[in-house]
């Protein structure tokens, strides 16, 4: 005799679909509350997408992708809409996150939590979205067909529109049309270098106020190599230098405290960000 045990039946009914709904509704909240802090992407952010390599064409690009990504994807799986391409964008995302980012992490143990939502998203992916959700309603009333081929046009669209993008800003005569003026608080951590630049086509130029106790030096380094020019930013100085196209702004915090400066890009502002080791 079968029962609510050991019926394979059973679990695929009510219990199942009540199931799939709380996990959908909590893996939704998760990412609309983590998306929504970013959706200005600050320095920090920024930096961190830089590091995983993501700078063509710029990785202020990437980080503004990748926050409305977490929070329009989450407000999909709440509403069980486009349920499958919301789970396979944010499981892109939370791949790159719990195996990449990492130096290393164990496969089954390290990072758990990015972990758990990545594959939180994969089942997502395998079961859609439910019974009690908006994609099951459209499927009931035979109006999913026209949904998906909507959506599969949009991301079309919305693909398409990446890729002129980074087509325009590898043009330094639109560069700065296209992403605009870049204006952060930026934190350089004791004993590190960071660097913007190199390689790009267009001139740059920063402004910087150094908001911090310590100082920092600032130096160019040309396409081909080597330091042209070099100058320290005392606490409380505000500074004005331009840097030719390909070259590197080179900003080394010396101290042992954390620098803290207010910058403004302008020009070509296409550019790479990352920390870099000193040498």
């Amino acid at each position: 005799m079968k029962n609510a045990t050991t019926s394979l039946a059973a679990w695929r009914g009510p219990a199942a679909d009540l199931g799939l709904f709380i996990f959908r509704l909590h893996l939704g909240v998760i990412m609309v509350l983590s998306g929504e802090p970013k959706l200005v992407p600050n320095d920090w952010f920024i930096n961190q997408v830089a590091d995983l390599g993501f700078v063509w064409p710029t990785p202020v690009l990437w980080a503004w992708l990748a926050a409305w990504g977490e929070f329009i994807g989450g407000f999909l799986l709440l509403l069980g809409l486009a349920t499958r391409w919301a789970a396979f964008q944010l499981a892109f995302q939370f791949f790159v996150i719990a195996f990449l980012w990492y130096d290393k992490p164990d496969f089954f143990t390290g990072v758990y939590v990015q972990q758990e939502l990545f594959w939180g998203f994969v089942l997502l992916i395998a079961t859609g979205a439910g019974r009690w959700s908006l994609d099951s309603w459209l499927q009931g009333r035979n109006l999913l067909t026209p949904v998906r081929k909507a959506i599969a046009t949009k991301v079309a669209v919305g693909t398409a529109a990446v890729v002129l993008v980074g087509v325009l800003a590898t043009s330094p005569a639109v560069a700065g049309l296209v992403m605009g003026p870049i204006h952060s608080d930026l934190f350089i951590e004791p004993g590190k270098q960071f660097v913007l630049g190199g390689g790009q086509r267009g001139a740059f130029k920063v402004a910087a106020i150094n908001k911090s106790k310590v100082a920092i030096e600032i130096k160019e380094r040309p396409l081909g190599g080597g330091i042209f020019g070099r100058a320290t930013l005392a606490p409380g100085q505000k500074g004005v230098i331009r840097f030719a196209a390909g070259s590197t702004a080179v900003l080394l915090n010396p101290s042992t405290s954390r620098a803290n400066l207010d910058v403004k890009i302008t020009g070509d502002t296409n550019l790479s960000m990352t920390y870099e080791p000193l040498k």
